[in-house]
């Protein structure tokens, strides 16, 4: 009975795939990605929300002319509706989903400059070992992200900075990306 269980969970996790941020609502996949990164990488990521950006990088064909490894792919023209407008020093609220936890890795959670895909400054979370085996279970996929001080000038409209939960498992090699556009406000 215990195998058969640990079996199913196998399964499931192959097949849902791994952790993507729930909250506060992360880009998504759309006709802009697809046209960039086409139409094979575009599938096989929106198959799976949560999976790791290497599955969708063995699909990759002549059509690939995007970088998957900044926001998954996701481009902002898809996602201008999901744009938070935010206030220096304001508190966000994440919820990571977590569907299975491979150790060890690392994570951090970064404002990254859209058109160098670099992060602004220094991250704003780092974890050195995630997901932990901290006592509280909720202390790696509920936390909370202080917006800077230093931001406004870089982040002032849509489309130049984002918030991006990012988990590397060095184990499998596999790589997890979440964003969510900001734009600094008076």
């Amino acid at each position: 009975m215990l195998f058969t269980q640990a079996l199913i969970a196998a399964l499931v996790t192959g097949v849902w795939g791994h952790g993507v941020v729930q909250t506060p609502e992360p880009r998504t996949t759309g006709t802009k990605q697809e046209e960039l990164c086409g139409s094979a990488v575009t599938n096989k990521l929106d198959s799976d929300l949560a999976g790791p950006i290497e599955n969708a990088m063995a699909v990759a064909d002549a059509d690939y002319k995007c970088n998957a490894f900044m926001c998954r792919g996701y481009q902002w023209e898809d996602n201008v509706d999901l744009l938070m407008n935010v206030t220096a020093g304001q508190v966000i609220p994440f919820h990571i989903d977590l569907v299975a936890g491979h150790r060890p890795g690392h994570a951090n959670i970064s404002v990254i400059d859209l058109a160098t895909n670099t992060a602004i400054g220094e991250p704003l979370i780092t974890w050195d070992d995630w997901p932990t085996e901290n006592p509280d279970p909720l202390a790696d996929t509920d936390f909370n992200v202080t917006i800077p001080d230093t931001l406004a000038d870089s982040c002032n409209v849509g489309g130049k900075c984002a918030i991006q939960w990012f988990w590397y498992a060095e184990t499998n090699k596999q790589t997890y990306e979440s964003c969510i556009d900001i734009a600094i406000v008076a």
